[in-house]
């Protein structure tokens, strides 16, 4: 992600409420003469939409305006943020992607701004193969509770000159 805009420090990341994830579909499906059909896969990577909503106070608002404006061309640009899934917050590529590239509204309080926006996400990280043949297997507390006594078989427990 060489030369692309960061989500600024002083903004909050989006809000449990409202965020939610939608891959785009990754397979074309043919209607054969049998009647069946014939699936395929069209792409090995496709973008996913992120739904996102924050609340801003009036500084942080000014902030985000400021950094569509200066930082990625009023929306169009991409930039780097730390989005939720799986793997935990991860920064991925995104891009807001609707016009307008959000929506505003004030609170009730008038003390707080909501906005939503829908963000265009290069790819989401997902588990490496490895992870994934052990984590499919195994439940993360077998895994984090193995971690001890593999530890000590590879450092204390194998016999030989060189110890690992």
């Amino acid at each position: 992600m060489a030369d692309i805009a960061v989500w600024p420090d002083t903004l909050p990341q989006p809000r449990a409420d409202g965020y939610g994830v939608q891959p785009k579909a990754l397979y074309a499906a043919t209607d054969m003469d049998s009647g069946r059909s014939r699936t395929r896969r069209r792409f090995t990577q496709t973008p996913s939409t992120i739904s996102v909503k924050w609340r801003f106070t009036w500084t942080q608002f000014a902030v985000f305006e400021a950094f569509l404006k200066y930082e990625i061309n009023l929306g169009a640009a991409p930039f780097s943020v730390g989005l939720l899934n799986g793997m935990g917050v991860t920064a991925v590529q995104a891009q807001f992607f609707e016009d307008p590239p959000y929506q505003s509204s004030i609170s009730d309080s008038r003390t707080w701004f909501d906005v939503t926006a829908n963000l265009k996400v290069k790819s989401m990280p997902v588990l490496g193969y490895d992870y994934y043949v052990v984590l499919r297997k195994y439940s993360e507390q077998e895994v984090f509770g193995a971690g001890g006594r593999l530890h000590r078989l590879i450092h204390s427990d194998l016999t030989g000159p060189l110890r690992w």
